[in-house]
């Protein structure tokens, strides 16, 4: 379900992609349940539907909260350390700060109206529980719906027991069977008249379980009721005469069938229909099948033919495979068809992981997912500095579930590795908003290595580059002096560029411009002889900064005139971005505050496209002061509200510079001087209130182009 709602500002259930089938009873029965308590739990187990239903209700209900319904998917996360981020990344909370993330989650909600979807909560019961009970306690209009094969087991939660569908001949299991297996609402020519007597007892030995009713539904496209009635009868004698029989080592060959794995009686229906489908694959769909339960979300056909294209299927036409995987509906395909991502539902991919241990392959096939993502982290990082930025952005986001689960297994088995792949991520951490998350990895990576080999030089930076970004101006300096101490033993220069660059940084922050244009220089004539080249370009918006607060126009005009120059041809909009930042403050502090408004709202602009928070902040601070220097104090106020809802995701106003805290502190003053208390709480509230910061900005923005 891939798809999401057409109203992301308040909310992001998906779009249901097919009819919703019967389940009447129980939605209303949760429905009924969210009236009167704050946490209801789905129990049952797995391909019951669960996830379905907790998604249509949570539907139904979402007008009824200010900031509707926000679904977080938990099957992905592998680790129980990320589940707050994932929380936060799905409702937007940025979590640049380094306070405890439950705390930042619990300030976030407090204000806030809304219904949280924990969906696949099974992995995590004990997590899931403590967080849910501290996030209920901070945020009384919080209310949360979660899905789980067993109940979270907390005071005041109200569990909904999901059983199977009805399977009368009349009932919601037949009717779900023919809806899937014939979406156009007639059977083939040929395949005769369907007896809904035959659909229902279908349905009865499938146990009325919805997953096993879709399985059934692929499979009847290629065969006959009558004909997989008989043979699932068939199966289902033989699983009860062997109910606790250890299933047989499976045949890997592809000349042959693989031998039937025989499992115990319970929840019978759907193992016997997972395990026929399997059956009814070709050898090489069963065994691509195993392969794929390696990846933990989503996945892209050119992440399956590297990962899973080793011997024997090194021949094979994967597309082809894959084709028939989905036609069969073991696998769901998503998105436009030039751009299809693939995922294996949560039991089907249990079943696939099972069968890939008992081949022995599963720590190969980690090893190579491991180094598809690695190579993938890599990538991102190169090709940042260009005009594909937006497309990086949007493409990591995407498979972030992989490469956290990559992140892992390279700590689990080379944690150099891991040093290397979190600071190629440094874009994503640093540029893109997600600064806890990469200091929680590099921090990890750097643990696991105190012995500090070379890899461990820009891994100190990067971590410093991201404690910047959280207003932690104490450890960036200390992450820095030894990254510089590391780079000069190895002779890393551009370790040593990234080092010095990150060190000036938060000096400048500090207050301390002076001693930092030295390192600025040092940095940015080091970086463009041997790189990073994010740090040849990052370097030079604050050390313009830096000259800007010594009342050096030239230094000033120097830097932002060389970013451009060498952005601009290669259409790079990150770091471009910042040249009209510290422009616009250099108008403001030259006294042309109306001069500033343009490069600003230009910085604005490109900041909002890549998500990058921190710039849409820092940047919204210095619109603020150049309308109030333009004498409008009303446009002043509105972004006073806005820009103080995106410091409050982020956690540290203005990263802890005196310099800045002191000139928003001036200017709010003066305009609460000019405006009367009502029309500066009127116009504050109005941005604050905006649907989301995204929309904030974008009408902001429409309002300064307007004549």
């Amino acid at each position: 379900m891939a798809t999401q709602s057409n109203n992301p500002e308040h909310g992001n259930l998906p779009l249901e992609t097919t009819a919703f089938i019967g389940r009447s009873r129980q939605t209303d029965e949760v429905l009924e349940a969210l009236g009167t308590s704050r946490l209801v739990t789905l129990t049952g187990p797995g391909g019951i539907g669960k996830t379905r239903i907790a998604l249509r209700a949570a539907a139904r209900t979402a007008p009824g909260f200010a900031q509707g319904a926000w679904l977080v998917e938990l099957s992905p996360v592998l680790s129980p350390d990320l589940l707050e981020h994932t929380v936060a990344g799905v409702l937007g909370v940025a979590d640049q700060t380094n306070r405890p993330l439950v705390d930042v989650l619990s300030a976030y909600l407090r204000e806030r109206d809304l219904l949280l979807v924990l969906d696949t909560c099974e992995h995590l019961v004990k997590e899931c529980a403590e967080l849910v009970r501290t996030l209920l306690a901070a945020a009384p209009g919080l209310r949360v719906l979660a899905t789980s094969r067993q109940a979270l087991d907390i005071p005041d939660e109200h569990p909904v027991a999901v059983g199977p569908m009805d399977t009368g001949p009349q009932g919601e299991a037949p009717a779900l069977l023919r809806a899937r297996a014939w979406p156009d609402g007639a059977p083939p020519e040929g395949s005769g008249r369907i007896d809904p007597a035959d659909l229902a007892r279908l349905c009865t030995l499938l146990d009325g379980v919805p997953l096993a009713i879709e399985l059934a539904a692929g499979l009847l496209r290629a065969t006959s009721v009558d004909h997989l009635v008989t043979r699932l009868h068939e199966r289902m004698n033989v699983l009860s005469s062997n109910a606790g029989a250890e299933p047989p080592a499976p045949d890997v060959t592809l000349d042959g069938e693989a031998p039937t794995v025989q499992r115990p009686v319970r929840h019978s229906g759907l193992r016997t229909t997972i395990g026929w489908s399997h059956e009814w694959c070709t050898p090489q769909e069963r065994l691509l099948w195993a392969r794929l339960s390696v990846f933990p979300g989503s996945f892209d056909a050119r992440a399956v033919d590297f990962v899973c294209s080793a011997e024997p299927l090194a021949d094979c036409a994967l597309t082809d495979v894959l084709h028939g995987l989905v036609a069969k509906s073991v696998l769901l395909r998503e998105g436009p068809p030039q751009d299809a991502r693939y995922r294996l539902l949560d039991t089907v991919r249990e079943y696939g992981a099972e069968w890939l241990d008992r081949l022995g392959e599963s720590e190969r096939l980690r090893l190579r997912h491991r180094d598809y993502y690695r190579h993938l982290a890599h990538r991102g990082d190169q090709e940042w500095i260009g005009p594909d930025q937006a497309q990086w952005q949007a493409r990591t986001v995407t498979e972030l579930p992989n490469l956290r689960a990559a992140l892992d297994t390279c700590l689990l088995t080379e944690p150099d590795t891991a040093l290397e792949m979190t600071s190629d991520l440094v874009y994503f951490w640093f540029c893109c908003g997600h600064l806890r998350e990469g200091r929680h990895y590099t921090e990890a990576a750097l643990a696991l290595t105190p012995d500090r080999p070379r890899e461990a030089a820009r891994a100190l930076w990067s971590c410093g580059m991201v404690a910047v970004g959280q207003g932690d101006l104490e450890a960036a300096s200390r992450l820095t002096a030894e990254a510089r101490a590391l780079a000069e033993r190895y002779a890393d220069e551009p370790a040593l560029a990234g080092a010095l660059c990150v060190h000036a940084s938060a000096l400048t922050l500090q207050g301390a411009p002076d001693r930092a244009l030295p390192l600025y220089a040092a940095a940015h004539e080091q970086a463009a002889r041997t790189g990073p080249r994010i740090i040849e370009l990052i370097s030079l918006p604050v050390w313009g900064y830096a000259h800007m607060m010594l009342g050096d126009a030239d230094g000033v005009r120097a830097r932002v005139d060389r970013l451009k120059e060498l952005t601009a041809p290669i259409g790079e909009r990150w770091a471009g971005a910042y040249a009209d930042y510290v422009w616009g403050n250099q108008c403001i502090a030259q006294g042309s505050p109306a001069e500033a408004i343009a490069p600003l709202c230009s910085s604005l602009e490109a900041k909002c496209h890549l998500d990058d928070l921190y710039g849409v902040a820092v940047t919204l601070d210095s619109l603020a002061l150049a309308a109030t220097g333009d004498s409008r104090p009303e446009l002043a106020a509105r972004i006073f509200g806005l820009v103080d809802r995106a410091w409050n995701v982020l956690g540290t106003p203005h990263l802890g510079s005196p310099e800045m805290t002191e000139h928003r502190r001036t200017c709010e003053s003066a305009v609460r001087t000019t405006l009367s208390p009502t029309t500066f709480t009127a116009l504050y509230t109005e941005g604050a209130d905006a649907p989301t910061i995204h929309r904030g900005v974008t009408d902001l923005l429409e309002t300064l182009d307007a004549p």
